[in-house]
């Protein structure tokens, strides 16, 4: 199990494992490395969403917007220097807004940087999957999510691991990366930083 060893360096000295922590990030701030976590060999691991989609109208149709992109992994990190970290803004105010990006700039500590997009492109260009689409007159067509349904507002983009969710008829809910629909406003983004040390 060589990614345990990687993450937990303890667990292959012979040594007792180190205290688990973590930080999350609902609003753009700072994360800094401290010298316990370099000294215990810098591994992190991380979890990135990019801010939600607004949905969008096309013809006589609602189409819900796409949820943000999800990326998690990890990164080793060699000094205690602060890290940047930018939390995406979900789509607002004009149906179609794109969702901001969220990063972490891991370069500062020794690492990578990593970057979330944020969902846009309604059915074209997307991250996490666009929502069905609704009619506004006739009958829903029959590869929409519910068939029949007549009226209403089309549903957001898919979902991984409880975030990006696509809205549904309600505002989506905040820091989870989730698309809307028409006429509500999308998700923002969010980060969390697990170390042990």
């Amino acid at each position: 199990m060589s990614n345990f060893t990687d993450f937990f360096p303890a667990a292959s000295g012979g040594g007792g494992g180190g205290i688990p922590k973590y930080e999350e990030f609902t609003s753009s701030g700072t994360f800094t490395p401290t010298q316990a976590l370099i000294d215990a060999g810098g591994r992190v691991a991380y979890m990135i969403v990019g801010g939600g989609e607004r949905g969008s109208t096309g013809s006589d149709k609602y189409y819900g917007g796409a949820g943000g992109q999800f990326k998690s992994g990890y990164m080793t990190l060699t000094s205690a220097t602060g890290c940047a970290v930018t939390i995406g803004a979900g789509g607002t105010g004009s149906d179609g807004a794109n969702g901001g990006s969220s990063s972490i700039v891991f370069s500062s500590a020794g690492g990578t940087d990593i970057t979330a997009l944020g969902g846009s492109g309604n059915a074209h260009t997307n991250y996490a999957g666009y929502g069905g689409e609704t009619r506004t007159s006739g009958w829903q067509l029959a590869t929409s999510p519910h068939p029949g349904h007549f009226g209403g507002y089309g549903g957001g983009g898919g979902a991984l691991y409880a975030y990006d969710y696509g809205g549904g008829i309600s505002t989506a809910e905040a820091n989870m990366g989730q698309g809307s629909s028409s006429a509500r406003n999308a998700s923002s983004g969010f980060v969390r930083i697990t170390w042990f040390e």
